[in-house]
């Protein structure tokens, strides 16, 4: 299980998926597949395993991470620009409670997609949940 996260511009609010399946969904975004290879070529997508994020997620805080604690593995969001300054919070809280080398180069990844979001303006965080 996974969770995509994404740079993208803003995009038009689609029909809730609510009730989708897991593969309706990747149906779904299989036609934004070619855009997230792009995306992921230019440093603007981060695909973290559910199983590797949630257990840093809960050392850090869990449910209290205000912005980190809202991103459901199930289902898709969209952060603003006016979230930054908060999830950096949140990104050190995770950095200090990085255990292994795997925690580091997610809490490295993140912080480094936070980078690239700072020097696009035009662009929102969307996550795509499996």
């Amino acid at each position: 299980m996974g969770l995509l996260l994404v740079l993208r511009p803003p995009q038009p609010r689609p029909k809730s998926l609510r009730r989708a399946t897991r593969t309706q969904r990747r149906e779904r975004h299989r036609a934004d597949a070619g855009e997230w290879a792009n995306a992921e070529e230019y440093g603007l997508l981060l695909d973290v395993s559910v199983e590797e994020l949630l257990p840093l997620m809960n050392a850090a805080g869990g449910n209290r991470l205000s912005i980190l604690g809202q991103l459901d593995p199930w289902s898709d969001g969209v952060l603003s620009r006016e979230d930054l300054p908060q999830l950096d919070v949140e990104v050190d809280r995770l950095e200090a409670t990085a255990d292994d080398g795997m925690e580091r180069e997610l809490v490295a990844a993140l912080r480094a997609l936070l980078a690239r979001w700072r020097d696009e303006p035009g662009l929102m965080l969307h996550w795509y949940g499996d």
